[in-house]
Parts: structure tokens; C-alpha cells; sequence
């Protein structure tokens, strides 16, 4: 239980980013874009251990741990070095190191369409990780759920700062990212040693 739960937080840290920077930007995400969100994490990250859970069928149990473990090494590795990378933009690329430029109308208000690009974004980011962990044997019925509410709840809560943060300064979404990249490379090592 302790494991699903640090990597849901893992999973879920970059929400708490974009949160702080839509606060900071006094952009809102109502509640209907908010429960967009939650269905699609939760479909998304189903689906992905689905896919982990599924390379025991081809692999040993113990081929396809080391698969999992290995997949969220990397994944945790490409956050970190995603996190330094130079800005590019107008990219693919600036849309997933920074989620939050999914206001594309700068309307300061997320809609149901603009909340399916950020669910997917988010959801992305997960990918390797959720794979990763289904093959390591993670609960495929308590992730997904634990998953996507902390994304919204981080989400919330960033927003919710970030408002009262607006006068101080800013924090940059990098800072988030590199840190689901650690979190997830210490679940790898610690899937690997214990």
C-alpha cells in the first residue's frame, strides 16, 4: 500500500506544478474539467499496468520485474534530464516539459477540451512509469484511482497557492518534474534491493 501510494504522488507531483503555475497565472480549471481529468488518468493508468501486468505472459517473472524496475529507472532518469532541458518553442516537447500551456486561448480558464490535452499530457508522463510498475506486480485496481486523485487534489492545491503566491514569485513546473523523476528513480532502487 505504501508503494502505490509514493508512486501516485510520484505520478501526480507535476500536477501540483501546473496547479502553482495556473494559480500564479489566475488561470481556473472548473470542476467538470477537473473530473475530465480524473476519468483520464484513471483510464490511462489502467491501461498501462494492464500492458505491465501482461509482459509476465512473455517474460519470466523475474525478466519482467527487472523490466518494470528497469522502465522506472528510466523513466524517473528522462523526468530529471526533461526538467534541464532548453526551451523549444511552440513544440511537443514545451507542451510536456510545461502542461500548463495548455490554456491555448489564453482565456485564463480551462475547458473540457483544453482539460483532455492536459489529462493527456499528464498522462504521458506516467506511461513508462505505469508500465513499469505493472510489471513489478503494483495493484492494478488501487493505482489508477490513487492516481488520479492526487492529480486533482495537487492540482487544487496548486491552484489554491498559487493565487496567494501570484505577488511573491514564480516556481518553475521544471522543479516539480525533476523532482517525480527522483521519487521514481528511488522506487526502482528500492524495488531493486528489496
Amino acid at each position: 500500500m505504501l508503494l502505490v501510494a509514493m508512486l501516485a504522488i510520484s505520478l501526480s507531483i507535476d500536477a501540483l506544478g501546473v496547479g502553482l503555475s495556473y494559480g500564479l497565472r489566475g488561470i481556473s480549471t472548473p470542476f467538470f474539467t477537473k473530473c475530465i481529468l480524473l476519468l483520464e488518468s484513471m483510464l490511462f493508468m489502467a491501461v498501462f499496468l494492464f500492458v505491465g501486468n501482461h509482459l509476465i505472459l512473455f517474460f519470466s517473472p523475474h525478466t519482467a520485474n527487472l523490466i518494470g524496475i528497469l522502465l522506472l529507472l528510466g523513466m524517473g532518469i528522462w523526468l530529471c534530464y526533461q526538467s534541464f532541458q532548453k526551451k523549444e518553442n511552440s513544440s511537443s516537447m514545451e507542451l510536456l516539459r510545461n502542461p500548463s500551456y495548455c490554456d491555448k486561448d489564453h482565456s485564463s480558464h480551462i475547458d473540457a477540451k483544453e482539460g483532455l490535452s492536459l489529462g493527456l499530457i499528464l498522462s504521458i508522463d506516467s506511461m513508462g512509469a505505469g508500465i513499469g510498475a505493472g510489471a513489478t506486480g503494483v495493484s492494478i485496481t488501487m493505482l489508477p484511482f490513487f492516481t488520479a486523485l492526487f492529480q486533482i487534489l495537487f492540482l487544487s492545491i496548486g491552484i489554491y497557492s498559487g493565487k496567494y503566491l501570484k505577488k511573491s514569485y514564480t516556481i518553475k513546473e521544471s522543479i516539480w518534474t525533476a523532482f517525480s523523476g527522483c521519487i521514481l528513480i528511488m522506487i526502482a532502487l528500492l524495488r531493486y534491493f528489496f
